[in-house]
């Protein structure tokens, strides 16, 4: 396998998307475009021929929406996803403290001016006993990733910037797609009935500062112990 070839699959690794719409009929002329989009890990350099091995994620992409302009289809700009109405996940977290004392002893003597043998006696007995527990409780909210929607006036395409909020990186997915529709596409045909129904397309795109990559290792500085289980694999 060559480098590009490892490449485009540690990519496919990293990011998936997947885009849908029903079909454009005389009766439905508009219909929701879903898109969904999951974020993960790719590892590089799993092959025998490659010289090194990391680990590649994101901490941003730019999903981008093109609209050929041979296509007879538009945008219902009503319905774009602008919002940020991404994922939010409810947390809570319970800590539970315990502070204990039990002390119980004696002291017994006999005292007088003579010594500690005298007929005086005294004896003392203590016992002490508390226990507390402690708890404390929160609630909260939290966007793993959160998106800001853009035109951008001299593509004239459709982006929408997928950032990290919480996390160092980009992981799961931006945002559920069957609740949550990117926008409607308009079928702009004369005569629905005629012809191919238009399509558009759907990208995901990052910039070299959006690569995470780590635990770089190389081929040649590998331990004893990967040297030995791969000399056994072979075996």
């Amino acid at each position: 396998m060559n480098f590009d070839q490892n490449r485009l699959r540690a990519f496919a690794d990293v990011v998936s998307v997947d885009a849908w719409h029903e079909a454009f009929s005389s009766d439905k002329r508009e219909v929701d475009l879903k898109v969904d989009v999951v974020f993960s890990e790719g590892r590089v350099g799993g092959e025998d021929d490659s010289l090194v091995q990391f680990r590649l994620r994101l901490r941003r992409a730019t999903l981008v929406l093109i609209t050929p302009v041979t296509e007879p289809v538009g945008i219902v700009r009503e319905s774009i996803r602008r919002e940020q109405a991404d994922e939010v996940r409810e947390w809570s977290a319970e800590k539970v403290r315990k502070t204990g004392l039990l002390a119980e002893g004696g002291i017994e003597a006999s005292i007088s001016a003579k010594g500690v043998s005298g007929g005086g006696h005294a004896k003392l007995d203590a016992k002490m006993e508390a226990a507390h527990t402690y708890r404390e409780t929160a609630h909260g909210k939290n966007q793993p990733m959160k998106t800001i929607f853009r035109y951008d006036n001299i593509d004239e395409t459709y982006t929408w910037i997928i950032e990290c909020d919480t996390s160092e990186y980009l992981y799961g997915r931006a945002w559920d797609a069957n609740t949550s529709p990117l926008l409607r596409l308009k079928d702009e045909r004369v005569d629905p009935g005629r012809g191919i129904a238009p399509g558009v397309r759907v990208a995901v795109k990052c910039l070299r500062e959006d690569l995470i990559i780590s635990d770089i290792r190389l081929k040649e500085e590998m331990s004893l112990k990967d040297r030995i289980i791969g000399n056994e694999e072979r075996r």
